[in-house]
């Protein structure tokens, strides 16, 4: 139930990255407002998600109205799509609402134009932020000021058909792996099953999930700081396209058809189909829970196998809380913040519906509930966090994506699909990447 079959709407859900669209120019203007949140005194609050997210912040609501009967909320709630359209008129309008659920994806671009409250006076007052990590904050923060409160450890990672492997013989690898474990298995499973399944999904054209991790292993990042330029070498992407060039080859992957027809759904990735047992896709298992009957289990993107190699994953904050500078109800709204950050009714209310609880209290509580998967996941994404907050050669966390981020995430799928179909060598569609890119980001 509440399942939204698209694959960037379920990885949205899930997850809370998204791609950075255009909030248009009136909005600059209108940033000030002249009022927001509802006629009738209440405070409004907004957020996008499944009908599992939606009771749960009702029912959460409904906890902190009883302990605040000062504080009413009017709540609204919707599916992504058309979300932050809905969101800008309301500000060109001023009637936005007082609190709302924000993407990590947009939190920059909607801070620079004023529409959001800086909260930085709150914390450690009314806001509490024990245990919140500071590369998770991070998600959050735009110019040293925090605008957002995460919601939960979003992290990349690979779901395995756990069963399928098992059936054929095959161990889950070690989460210390590289990315030539990844071939080895991959190419394992093809043979075993006699030539039925291939091993994973193609990442060739996978950018949030294993090529941008895929670069700042090799100290590159997707986007330079300033967000005008890729921050990733022609070389580094010509030997990410070979290696899958050579994981189609070897059948170690899927034929391009595959790849093309999974691409915004779900239904149709790799493992759903049983074409796979590893895919790069986190919507097959998510904040809507899985749609596949398969046993499934989870493991790092992999690692670099050169030498130098850095960490390449990285934590981003789930979906923030932020409050509208127009609003006049702040305060209350950052006490509703609070709630869902510290309060152990709300934790449990909302479990992994907003994304891995973002400190270890709201993880320990939540635990014993947990259906077997849903305890993999957890454990894997707090692994993966604890990892990259070791790590003393990991680069910072991505800067929020620049306008045009979308489409170049597109170009990037759609040129590794040129190479997978012949039309394209990998030295001609490298070219034409860059060229594309660059006019795309100086648009």
């Amino acid at each position: 139930m509440g399942h939204q079959i698209s694959r960037r709407t379920l990885f949205r859900t899930a997850s809370g990255l998204a791609v950075a669209g255009a909030l248009g120019p009136a909005l600059t203007a209108c940033a000030g407002g002249t009022g927001a949140g509802s006629d009738n005194g209440s405070l409004t609050m907004t957020w996008w998600g499944s009908d599992e997210r939606h009771a749960a912040y009702k029912k959460a609501l409904a906890t902190f109205e009883k302990n605040n009967p000062k504080i009413k909320i009017e709540t609204r709630y919707s599916g992504y799509d058309g979300y932050f359209d809905k969101f800008n008129t309301q500000v060109a309008g001023g009637s936005a609402p007082d609190l709302l659920q924000m993407d990590t994806a947009l939190v920059a671009q909607y801070a620079r134009k004023g529409i959001l409250a800086p909260l930085d006076s709150y914390v450690g007052n009314s806001l509490d932020l024990t245990g919140f990590s500071k590369t998770l904050l991070a998600a959050g923060t735009v110019d040293g000021k925090l605008y957002g409160v995460p919601s939960g450890i979003g992290v990349n990672q690979l779901t395995v058909n756990r069963s399928g492997l098992e059936k054929l013989g095959l161990k889950l690898p070690d989460r210390e792996w590289t990315w030539n474990d990844l071939k080895d298995i991959a190419t394992q499973v093809h043979k075993k099953s006699g030539g039925r399944i291939h091993g994973v999904d193609d990442g060739g054209g996978s950018t949030l999930q294993c090529f941008e991790i895929f670069a700042r292993e090799k100290g590159q990042p997707f986007f330079s700081d300033d967000g005008k330029k890729l921050g990733f070498t022609a070389d580094t992407l010509q030997e990410w396209w070979e290696f899958w060039a050579s994981m189609r080859k070897d059948q170690a992957s899927p034929p391009p058809a595959i790849t093309s027809a999974a691409h915004n759904d779900l239904t149709k990735n790799a493992v759903v189909i049983g074409k796979a047992l590893f895919t790069f896709d986190s919507g097959v298992y998510g904040a809507g829970g899985s749609i596949t009957d398969a046993q499934l289990d989870f493991l790092p993107t992999p690692q670099g196998d050169f030498s130098g190699a850095r960490e390449g994953n990285f934590v981003n904050g789930g979906v923030l809380l932020s409050a509208t500078k127009a609003s006049k109800k702040t305060a209350d709204s950052v006490k509703i913040m609070d709630f869902f950050a510290q309060d152990p009714t709300a934790i449990e209310d909302m479990r992994l519906l907003r994304g891995i609880p973002p400190t270890e209290k709201a993880r320990s509580l939540i635990s014993a509930g947990l259906n077997e998967t849903d305890r993999r996941n957890m454990a894997m994404a707090d692994y993966i966090s604890q990892r990259v907050a070791k790590a003393t050669n990991a680069l910072p966390a991505p800067v929020p994506p620049p306008k045009g981020a979308d489409q170049i995430w597109d170009l990037l799928f759609e040129s590794n699909l040129a190479v997978a179909f012949g039309k394209k060598t990998i030295k001609a569609q490298l070219s034409e990447f860059f060229d594309q890119a660059q006019n795309i980001l100086a648009g």
